[in-house]
């Protein structure tokens, strides 16, 4: 049985996310949100997004239409005790690599690799000393 603090603090996490722009929550939005299903990150990310938007995706996520449904179908869940599922699910994954030096990274991925370059994000160094950029 999901936690319902747990579940709270994951729409705030949201919340931050989509305030600060971090580009791989505009994914999740899309994928569970559907009247965001349509848009770009950039608009995702450029328009309102309250709480209630993140519990609302967290309630999907969980299996559940909305928060409310979720609040209420929590109490009635069987004892976590009671489950017998044989082995963890992983639902989603957002990998994020951090590099000191951006555009060889980029290189070495589309060049080496054959990789596409969706989007970046971060800084850009004038050093390859200067490390926490980050790529996703």
């Amino acid at each position: 049985m999901p936690n319902l603090e747990n579940l709270r603090k994951q729409a705030k996490q949201l919340l931050r996310w989509h305030r600060d722009h971090h580009y791989p929550v505009a994914a999740q939005i899309r994928a569970w949100v559907p009247r965001y299903g349509a848009l770009a990150d950039e608009e995702i990310l450029a328009r309102p997004f309250k709480l209630s938007d993140a519990q609302e995706l967290i309630a999907r996520r969980t299996g559940f239409e909305t928060w409310e449904a979720l609040l209420k179908g929590l109490k009635v869940m069987p004892d976590p005790i009671a489950r017998t599922e044989s082995r963890p699910v992983l639902l989603d994954a957002e990998p994020q690599l951090f590099v000191c030096d951006l555009d060889a990274a980029v290189a070495f991925y589309t060049k080496k690799l054959g990789f596409a370059v969706v989007f970046t994000y971060g800084e850009r160094r004038s050093t390859a000393r200067s490390c926490g950029t980050a790529f996703v």
